[in-house]
């Protein structure tokens, strides 16, 4: 879009249109044009006008005149700036009676400041105290909770009763979680995706840990009896010593067998854990898909060996060996998962971990 100017003609319009338009909706809009209007009068010597009509000194004008020049001209810089004080006032009050409010709210939660003033007002006419306005009854719970010396409300305090007294305890903060944000594997190890899936036969339930690696497709699963944090770190033991490469990074779901154990062997290890974001399945979707395989190709045809997870951990063994030396896969150019890794490694050819793996 071409901008046309009306009035080019005359000197300085240009120049006035262009601070108009570096106003913009600024909240200070109005106090930056009367700063902008003070000035344009002091340069044409309308000293009496400025004092007069818009009650501004000639030095306050300079001054204006000065933050305009050191901010490049740009009219932002007339903003009125913040004037709260630097050093503010504390707040003081009797100790006695932050005191007598705390244990008043330890011992009756959930009062309010209209309650307890009135309590207070009767514990200070007893001593001879001064007391408090109900709003400084407010600020000093506030304070008091955020010193941590009350127990609080919500989601972030757990409050229990233990032999007649209260007690508060803060709630574990979720561990913060690292994701993938855009990192791609570049040769076998890179990335691995791990997840779970439930077996259902007969009113058994059963579950089978797998994982796939991206950039070569090696997978390996395995089934347990329970699916918790403890399988998860021998599953992830398992993976480690079967993979004829190292693996460097693993993305998990937020699943709670993917926490406690799991993370702390994680975090004593080498390997980097990324988490998927919350009810976002496609972050996972190599591994989706291999559960998905996992699903046809297997487990429909092995359903009944489910009452016991070692016949069924045979079979899944000889089949992830079938699947990772001499299936073809149509992602890595219709080659096994062994046979793409020696190639790209510039490895001689030699026999997979996984045949040694039942012993």
């Amino acid at each position: 879009m071409k901008a046309f100017y009306l009035f080019r003609g005359f000197r300085g319009y240009n120049r006035a249109m262009l601070r108009i338009q570096e106003i913009g909706d600024c909240p200070d809009k109005a106090e930056i044009e009367r700063r902008l209007k003070a000035i344009w009068l002091l340069e044409r010597g309308q000293i009496e006008t400025l004092k007069v009509v818009m009650n501004v000194s000639r030095s306050t004008v300079f001054g204006w005149k000065k933050r305009l020049k050191a901010g490049g001209n740009k009219v932002q810089a007339l903003a009125p700036g913040d004037r709260a004080p630097k050093k503010r006032r504390q707040r003081e009050i009797d100790p006695r009676l932050i005191e007598f409010i705390r244990k008043y709210r330890v011992q009756k939660p959930g009062m309010g400041k209209v309650i307890i003033k009135s309590e207070l007002d009767r514990f200070c006419r007893a001593r001879g105290i001064q007391t408090i306005s109900e709003s400084s009854v407010g600020r000093v719970i506030t304070d008091l909770k955020a010193a941590g010396r009350l127990p609080g409300r919500g989601l972030q305090f757990r409050v229990t009763i233990n032999n007649g007294f209260l007690i508060s305890k803060r709630k574990k903060l979720r561990r913060k979680k690292k994701r993938r944000n855009g990192y791609q594997p570049k040769e076998p190890g890179d990335l691995l995706q791990m997840d779970s899936l439930a077996i259902f036969r007969d009113g058994l339930k059963r579950y089978m840990l797998s994982a796939i690696d991206l950039d070569s497709r090696f997978a390996f699963a395995y089934s347990y009896n329970k699916l918790n944090s403890q399988n998860a770190v021998d599953f992830l033991e398992k993976l480690t010593s079967v993979a004829p490469f190292t693996i460097r990074h693993i993305q998990t779901d937020n699943g709670g067998e993917f926490e406690k154990h799991f993370v702390k062997a994680i975090r004593d290890s080498p390997i980097v854990h990324f988490n998927t974001y919350p009810r976002h399945p496609q972050s996972n979707a190599y591994v989706e898909r291999f559960n998905r395989t996992l699903r046809s190709q297997f487990l429909e045809y092995y359903e009944d060996e489910i009452t016991d997870v070692q016949p069924l951990n045979h079979a899944l063994i000889d089949y992830l060996i079938w699947y990772n030396t001499l299936k073809p896969h149509q992602g890595i150019g219709k080659r096994s998962p062994m046979e793409y890794y020696m190639q790209s490694a510039r490895l001689n050819r030699h026999q997979s971990n996984m045949l040694w793996t039942r012993t």
